[in-house]
């Protein structure tokens, strides 16, 4: 529901998840009403999309274990993604899969609020940090054996740090069971992890 002044201007129903799609959609409503669009015009269309690729998109699913691929690195995405998948998907165990590859998640800068961004998920597997060997200029890289270790600590969930798309593979496929969502993160590619987990768990 939209208020303005105080009083009830209009409800809105939206098939996308999360608190960020609920701010981005009210952005929306505001902005085509400036514009004179119809309030029927602006509910249909609200209503109706499905939002765009690699934003939570279900990249495949196969014995149960939905497979989700997300455009998130930043660590407030992260979390927010996390935070929507889990109330998507309550009492479904949300495993999340990481890949710093863009040039502010490749560096420890964000080391910290990583941690605290994952502890939303139930396990946590973490790909080595993009292109490492070139460095940055921009500074000190995310040391991602260190932040496995920092989410697990204390109660945290069990975390672990791979060396790219092929070893998580091989380590995720036998310790996911049905019902299980995992939630594929990364600004790139990930060496086209998604269709290989999804052809491991078919075997």
């Amino acid at each position: 529901r939209v208020f303005r002044e105080g009083r009830e201007w209009g409800a809105f129903e939206t098939p996308l998840i999360g608190d960020f799609n609920v701010r981005n959609c009210l952005a929306a409503v505001v902005a085509a009403d400036a514009w004179g669009v119809e309030r029927a015009a602006i509910v249909e269309a609200l209503a109706t999309f499905k939002s765009v690729k690699r934003r939570m998109q279900v990249r495949g699913e196969e014995r149960g274990i939905v497979v989700i691929d997300d455009f998130a690195h930043h660590p407030t995405a992260v979390r927010e993604t996390l935070q929507a998948l889990s109330a998507r998907y309550a009492g479904r165990r949300i495993v999340a899969v990481f890949e710093p590859r863009s040039a502010t998640s490749r560096l420890a800068v964000f080391q910290r609020e990583y941690v605290e961004a994952f502890r939303r998920a139930d396990h946590v597997v973490l790909s080595t940090v993009f292109a490492r060997d070139k460095g940055s200029a921009y500074g000190e890289l995310l040391d991602t054996d260190a932040l496995a270790s920092e989410i697990a600590a204390g109660g945290g969930p069990p975390a672990h740090c791979l060396d790219g798309a092929d070893s998580i593979v091989r380590h995720l496929a036998p310790e996911l069971r049905e019902g299980d969502v995992v939630a594929v993160m990364s600004n790139g590619g990930f060496g086209g992890i998604h269709e290989k987990l999804l052809d491991a768990l078919r075997r």
